[in-house]
């Protein structure tokens, strides 16, 4: 993931300016910052949710800037897990695989191994309003990862969790990423979880 001379702005205000950026392959980099400091910003810029004034977003090595968020092959996690009411856990985790056309047996190892992967196993046909704070955040996790994109966004995921549960989700972030070799930007406040989870 590279970053060029990046320009965000709001309503016409600038919130970013010449903003560079390189992420390995594989690598898990923090941004750490105050609110409002742009960090949000630049990963929904990133996931093509919000277009850059100027500069350059490059994937692989290729500009991505008119490439569609679902083409991106970079999934958001949102500070609040956005998961749909009325379905599941594997429904919900399932729901992108559903979308690309993958086949239904297909899914269902995927979502499996996934699952097993977040520690969510026997939880599968849970509904959301079931779940704790921890397991919900735990399940938006899993639908992003269960896609297998090249790049994972996470946003303040842990945030609005107790202490000791931000602490044992941050080593499940951590393990996953290890295990996976997913390239991971990851925006926080905390600079204690920034220097725990980055390289």
């Amino acid at each position: 993931l590279e970053l060029k001379d990046i320009d965000l702005a709001y309503n016409g205000r600038p919130i970013v300016r010449d903003f560079n950026l390189a992420v390995a392959d594989g690598e898990m980099v923090s941004l750490l910052g105050p609110s409002g400091a742009g960090k949000t910003t630049l990963l929904k810029a990133i996931a093509g949710l919000l277009p850059p004034s100027g500069g350059d977003i490059l994937i692989d090595g290729q500009s991505v800037l008119a490439t569609p968020p679902e083409k991106r092959d970079a999934v958001m996690v949102f500070q609040n897990p956005l998961l749909f009411p009325f379905m599941n856990v594997e429904q919900n985790v399932a729901f992108g695989l559903r979308m690309q056309g993958h086949r239904p047996r297909r899914a269902r190892d995927a979502v499996a191994d996934i699952l097993a992967l977040t520690r969510l196993e026997g939880l599968g046909r849970r509904k959301v309003h079931e779940l704790s704070g921890g397991q919900q955040q735990r399940v938006s996790l899993a639908r992003a990862l269960v896609l297998k994109p090249s790049i994972l966004l996470l946003d303040e995921p842990l945030s609005n969790l107790d202490a000791n549960l931000r602490q044992h989700m941050r080593e499940l972030v951590q393990d996953i990423q290890a295990e996976t070799g997913i390239t991971t930007l990851f925006v926080t406040h905390d600079q204690s979880e920034a220097l725990m989870l980055s390289h």
